[in-house]
């Protein structure tokens, strides 16, 4: 089972930026921000938590938002709910829901022919004979990997800083 952070990294990685990079936490962040509604949730430090897997248990306004903005079906973000091909399938075609419903109390064996019969109709019409799941990394990121960042000075720190730049004018 894939944790939250592996999903999100792995969803990411699928829509990097113009650096070719996946999105930061700050552009995430900004992408969140500026859905239509937006009222809270999706600050930089949660996301962070959220990729780092320092915090796996998002509310349900941060799941909806993340799936709006990673154009994904909500559900992928949900422990079990690992085959994003087929929760995209679901998403975006009612046939299909309707489909699955109708398997309901079929034996193993009509599972399998009705497997084989999709598979030749596959074929039939150009299409590969399976359908392999997507192969999702396990590995998860904190958004912030290979990004330089400025450390923070304290106010003493800060103020030496200063002070040792105006003497050297």
């Amino acid at each position: 089972m894939l944790t939250l952070a592996a999903k999100l990294a792995y969803l990411l990685r699928r829509r990097p930026g113009p650096d070719g990079e996946p999105p930061s936490n700050r552009a995430l962040s900004a992408a969140i921000q500026a859905l239509p509604g937006h009222t809270r949730g999706g600050s930089v430090g949660a996301l962070s938590n959220l990729r780092s897997g320092k915090d796996d248990n998002p509310t349900v306004s941060t799941i909806a938002a993340l799936a709006s903005v990673l154009d994904t079906p909500p559900p992928f973000f949900l422990p079990g709910w690992d085959d994003i091909a087929a929760l995209t399938v679901l998403q975006h075609n009612p046939r299909a829901l309707d489909i699955v419903r109708h398997l309901d109390g079929l034996d193993q064996a009509d599972l399998d022919s009705l497997l084989r019969q999709i598979q030749d109709r596959r074929e039939q019409l150009g299409l590969p004979h399976t359908v392999p799941a997507d192969e999702i990394d396990t590995e998860s990121d904190s958004g912030d990997t290979g990004r330089r960042y400025r450390r923070r000075r304290s106010s003493e720190e800060a103020a030496q800083y200063a002070a040792d730049s105006l003497e050297g004018l």
